[in-house]
């Protein structure tokens, strides 16, 4: 049977932390799914995957009781639909700036007549045919998470947020600060206090709100001000920092 953990628990209230999965490894996935973290958010946009390589990794994790959910590289439908058959139930779209965007992002996973989901017969989301109910339940099982990360999009957020069918508001703080003029200092007083303006306006609507940040410390003091669903870095900076660390070592 269909069902989306993730989607529960934040949408009862619940805050939740994972990690970006950047580094395209099945191996590395199914590490993160094996943590105890809440999820695990396979990266299309900044990381080398391609579907099959992002279908392989949301079974690796799967396969170890994790929850994924997967950011696709752009607004597109055909891309939803994809990795929706293949059993994504999380789907985050980047670069929602305008209501227009979100509306489109929310059609692109819902099936006619609310959006424009393909409807296929046999795929892995429906137990390749066995789920007969699965067309009637899955609109309301899908997770739909658009990214706020322009000043355009600041600007638009209460209507954003205000579109039936987006289910959270995240925070990307690297691409707003460099819209803003703070590229490469995206934990600046002004792009903190964006952030906190998009977090109010999603409390104001009853929206979870997320964010990433690139520290314990720094997920932290986020959840403390109210976001509930936060990533902390990802796998690749992990591994990174760990062999930098190694690197040290006197010789």
């Amino acid at each position: 049977m269909i069902n989306n953990i993730f989607k529960e628990k934040v949408l009862g209230g619940e805050s939740v932390v994972g990690i970006f999965a950047s580094l395209g490894s099945e191996l590395a996935a199914e590490v993160l799914g094996s943590a105890k973290i809440d999820y695990t958010l396979i990266d299309m946009e900044h990381a080398p995957n391609d579907i099959r390589n992002v279908v392989n990794q949301m079974h690796a994790i799967k396969s170890v009781g994790g929850q994924y959910l997967v950011r696709i590289p752009v607004l597109d439908h055909i891309y939803a639909k994809r990795l929706l058959d293949a059993g994504a139930t999380s789907i985050m779209f980047p670069q929602i700036n305008t209501v227009d965007d979100a509306i489109k992002a929310v059609a692109s996973v819902k099936y006619p007549p609310i959006g424009i989901r393909g409807i296929a017969g046999a795929t892995r989301a429906n137990d390749f045919g066995r789920e007969t109910n699965y067309v009637e339940v899955a609109d309301d099982v899908i997770c739909v998470i658009c990214q706020i990360e322009s000043l355009e999009a600041c600007k638009n957020v209460s209507e954003i947020a205000q579109v039936d069918g987006v289910d959270i508001l995240f925070v990307g703080p690297g691409d707003l600060s460099a819209d803003m003029g703070y590229i490469k200092n995206r934990k600046s007083t002004e792009v903190i206090s964006k952030a906190l303006e998009v977090l109010d306006v999603a409390k104001k609507y009853n929206k979870p709100c997320g964010i990433m940040v690139s520290s314990i410390q720094e997920a932290e003091e986020m959840l403390s001000k109210g976001f509930s669903v936060v990533a902390v870095t990802t796998d690749l900076v992990l591994l990174r920092n760990a062999a930098d660390e190694i690197a040290k070592i006197k010789r």
